[in-house]
């Protein structure tokens, strides 16, 4: 059975600026309109504001600044529908959690949202900073049951679907650095970490992370954070609609892999590569086992790795590595 508060904000979240009237909700939730007024009223207490006008009914005026785990359970149901989807309130790291639950049996598709990491953690082992308010930490669990190699471009495929959406939906000019970085005029908005339980003959579970600045502060950051990174919302000419965001995010992730899981994808990605490609012609150093690798990107490879032009004229693939613009 569904939760009443998510029944009542779905409502009015489908409403938009129309009036949901009390009766009907009364009606549909088998409940008085005292009480439909008292969850309302508890409502208000967690962060929206609703106006109310007789025979006329309620509407949202605004949402908590917060994500909250119910109004976004009814987005990403208005943008994808139902899903198994987790919210807390902290935890140590979504990906982590995403790990406990598909050892404990959980169904998949399987989406963990908090509203704080403790733990959180990039690639390369790096701290990812995680404070409470403006972002969205996200982490998407499947069991692939596919080969390893089929599973090389999954990354860099769900971050070329996020930056398309926010390119298109929202006409912010994001674009993406190799492997997992969404930047926007060169300071970071979004990482992306994926994580792989893979058995000899597949990929047998799949762990995507996503952390999104949506409209966090960049005064409430640490200095070294503020100086590399920015917002969603510094990139909007108002506030950030966070729920509507953060609802879209995870519907793209859910819809891009199931795009990826159906078919083959690497010509769809090389083209929108192209349209998102922060690196393209400019000379890069990797570091790939430590050791340093000057050339030019020259573009994606279908698999997923960048190609790098060396000044011998031979091309490498990366698949892995750290990519620095500039030489070493």
């Amino acid at each position: 059975m569904q939760d009443p508060d998510h029944i009542i904000l779905r409502a009015l979240l489908q409403a938009g600026d129309n009036f949901v009237s009390g009766s009907q909700l009364a009606e549909r939730l088998g409940i008085s309109r005292v009480g439909i007024w008292a969850r309302l009223d508890k409502l208000k207490a967690e962060g929206f504001e609703f106006e109310a006008v007789r025979n006329k009914g309620y509407r949202l005026l605004q949402e908590p600044p917060q994500l909250h785990g119910k109004f976004l359970e009814a987005a990403v149901a208005e943008v994808y529908g139902s899903i198994n989807l987790r919210f807390l309130d902290a935890i140590d790291s979504t990906n982590s959690e995403a790990e406990r639950l598909l050892a404990l049996g959980e169904s998949t598709p399987l989406v963990i949202v908090s509203g704080q990491q403790t733990k959180g953690r990039g690639r390369m082992g790096r701290q990812w900073h995680s404070p409470p308010q403006g972002n969205l930490y996200a982490s998407f669990a499947w069991r692939p049951g596919l080969p390893y190699p089929r599973m090389q471009n999954i990354t860099v495929w769900l971050g070329v679907c996020v930056c398309q959406y926010l390119r298109e939906q929202w006409q912010i000019p994001a674009g993406l650095k190799w492997p997992n970085d969404i930047l926007i005029h060169g300071k970071k908005v979004a990482g992306m970490l994926t994580e792989a339980r893979i058995d000899a003959d597949q990929t047998r579970e799949l762990v995507f992370g996503i952390g999104v600045n949506i409209a966090g502060k960049t005064k409430d950051w640490p200095q070294e954070v503020a100086a590399v990174a920015s917002s969603l919302e510094a990139h909007l000419p108002g506030r950030a609609d966070m729920h509507t965001l953060a609802a879209g995010i995870i519907g793209t992730v859910l819809n891009a892999y199931s795009v990826f899981r159906h078919g083959d994808i690497s010509t769809e990605l090389v083209k929108q590569w192209q349209e998102c490609d922060l690196l393209y012609e400019k000379i890069i150093t990797a570091e790939v086992n430590g050791k340093p690798i000057t050339g030019q990107a020259v573009g994606l490879h279908p698999s997923g790795g960048l190609r790098l032009q060396l000044p011998t004229g031979n091309q490498v693939i990366l698949h892995s590595g750290e990519v620095h613009i500039g030489t070493a």
